[in-house]
């Protein structure tokens, strides 16, 4: 039940996406009529994809005669976005993948280049000025929060290690592996003496 309403939500939206962005449908071209599977594991959600040249359908399950199939948590296949990154996740046992990994490429490719001029699409429904201040105004506040984020994170790595002493700070543990590496040498430099005046002896 879960999966059936999942598939429907993301079959909707994405026909949704090829009426906003008319080259959607062209990158979608090497692709038409194959099968992408998908299996989430961490969500338990399974969804077989497949654009027929006009719009997209959605299965509630993966199948894995699909010309291609997928198995990998939701924070891997978010990784699927840098197409390179395909063979190293593979390598690292963190993705499954079977049959055509041109397929999965070519979807990844396409959803990469999407392109919504969102401007364009709100003006039908808000005037030309109204949607470019909306537009705008959500670019930057989320240009806003992703720099508030970083010095947020920054503000926290330091209060870790210089406030807190909670972590280590690199400078501290490079001068650590320093001292460990100095008392070892002592310690040998020792041991050596020691079974010298022992033989002695």
């Amino acid at each position: 039940m879960v999966s059936s309403l999942v598939a429907a939500a993301i079959e909707q939206l994405l026909n949704q996406l090829i009426k906003l962005d008319k080259d959607f449908v062209s990158d979608l071209i090497p692709v038409v009529r194959q099968q992408l599977s998908i299996e989430v594991t961490d969500l338990s959600v399974s969804l077989t994809l497949l654009f027929d040249g006009d719009k997209f359908i959605v299965l509630p399950i993966a199948n894995q005669d699909s010309d291609c199939f997928i198995c990998a948590d939701l924070n891997t296949l978010l990784d699927l976005k840098q197409p390179e990154n395909v063979t190293h996740l593979i390598r690292n046992g963190k993705l499954n993948l079977e049959g055509d990994l041109n397929l999965a490429q070519q979807f990844s490719k396409a959803f990469n280049n999407l392109n919504i001029d969102w401007a364009n699409n709100l003006s039908r429904y808000l005037g030309d000025g109204p949607a470019y201040t909306l537009v705008s105004f959500v670019k930057q506040s989320a240009q806003t929060l992703k720099h508030q984020a970083s010095i947020s994170q920054t503000t926290f790595t330091s209060l870790m290690q210089d406030e807190l002493k909670v972590s280590i700070h690199p400078l501290e543990a490079q001068l650590f592996k320093q001292h460990c590496r100095s008392l070892q040498q002592s310690l040998a430099k020792l041991e050596q003496r020691v079974d010298k005046l022992t033989a002695a002896i």
